[in-house]
């Protein structure tokens, strides 16, 4: 049974997000107290003392950890879940020649959406530490999601997309990430048996591992520096 088919399962489309916190010093996304790039221990820093009214005091822990996940991932997610659990309806046969398009097409859609919003963010953190007039010229001249997986990812780091990909174990993803763009590029343009519900189901059975690769590669290729924008946050460069 595929995981979004389980009821428990199914609750929560956060996946590899739930649980997930934010370093406020290399902007690592990790679990647990300690950041596993910088080794900063969240929960040694000294406690608080609380004191009430009646003058009682208590000791509280004051780990204070910002999450990982930005409004829009939760929304996008939010969105697709609901269209996963809308009820297929019955539509008319003869609406178009050719096989009908698929009732939950708008998953797939949101779902490169979301995909193309992770990689907006993942490059205002690797383009961090460049000059802000070449960091705002580059994104506007590769502005293209698939500018930015192909000749500005080799640009920045002298290697592929896919090769990072499959280095951190997740060549699947990749074939899977062209495998969808494809289709929703020939979606956009005419094509409405691109997006069929074969494709629907294949996007929601692999978005925790697209998820998964995303948060890896994030890590390999956009911590450690202090000035990058947070994982939530736009870059303010693209506003010139």
């Amino acid at each position: 049974m595929m995981w979004a088919d389980d009821p428990e399962k199914a609750k929560s489309w956060l996946g590899p997000w739930s649980g997930l916190s934010h370093c406020g010093r290399c902007h690592t996304l990790m679990s647990g107290v300690v950041c596993p790039k910088c080794g900063r221990d969240y929960g040694a820093d000294a406690p608080l003392v609380v004191r009430f009214a009646d003058g009682k005091e208590v000791l509280v822990p004051s780990i204070t950890m910002p999450g990982a996940l930005s409004w829009t991932t939760h929304s996008l997610l939010a969105l697709m879940k609901r269209e996963w659990d809308r009820p297929i309806v019955e539509i008319d046969k003869n609406l178009a020649a050719g096989k009908p398009p698929a009732q939950r097409m708008l998953i797939v859609i949101l779902f490169w959406t979301l995909f193309e919003h992770h990689m907006d963010r993942f490059f205002d953190a690797a383009l961090a530490g460049v000059p802000v007039k070449i960091r705002a010229d580059l994104l506007r001249r590769y502005a293209t999601i698939g500018s930015r997986m192909g000749r500005l990812y080799e640009l920045v780091f002298d290697c592929s997309f896919e090769h990072d990909l499959s280095e951190l174990g997740h060549k699947n993803v990749y074939d899977l990430l062209s495998k969808i763009q494809k289709r929703r590029n020939e979606f956009v343009h005419g094509n409405s048996e691109a997006i069929d519900e074969e494709l629907v189901r294949e996007t929601v059975e692999c978005l925790p591992a697209v998820q998964a690769a995303w948060l890896g590669l994030y890590n390999y290729r956009c911590t450690g520096n202090p000035g990058a924008p947070a994982v939530w946050e736009r870059d303010p460069s693209r506003r010139l």
